[in-house]
């Protein structure tokens, strides 16, 4: 009886812990990304964060009942949403989007083309190394 009490609280800890684990290691990893960076690629890289917020919401402002209809549908596959989505834009928010993509291009680009040789293996070096924890994550390790 005191197992079948005991049983649900520990798997809520449990799956608080795992989900505090994995903000943190993201955290630590941002951090760790960000010390490496000058404060003109921080700066660029903030306005990129801004610019998207702001595209983001300017989309969501445009959508009409019938596009927030689908949004709000549990239903389907966030893949299927997607494609219905786009399947239903005006010619005013494929417009949006479409300058919202090569406005993001654009600064990747900038981005890119500042980091040092140092900078481009560290960044490198942090990505394979959560790739290879995913893919651990992936077989149940």
């Amino acid at each position: 009886m005191k197992i079948s009490k005991v049983l649900p609280l520990f798997v809520l800890l449990f799956i608080g812990f795992s989900a505090s684990m994995t903000v943190t290691a993201q955290a630590q990893d941002y951090e760790l990304i960000m010390k490496e960076l000058t404060k003109e690629q921080k700066t660029l890289l903030q306005k990129e964060r801004e610019m998207i917020k702001s595209n983001r919401e300017a989309l969501k402002r445009s959508l009409t009942k019938e596009q927030l209809s689908i949004l709000a549908d549990r239903t389907l596959r966030n893949d299927v949403k997607r494609s219905m989505l786009l399947k239903s834009f005006s010619r005013e928010q494929k417009t949006l989007v479409q300058r919202q993509e090569i406005s993001l291009k654009k600064t990747r680009n900038e981005f890119r083309k500042s980091l040092t040789n140092d900078q481009r293996k560290t960044l490198k070096d942090r990505v394979v190394e959560r790739s290879r924890r995913n893919r651990k994550k992936g077989r149940g390790n």
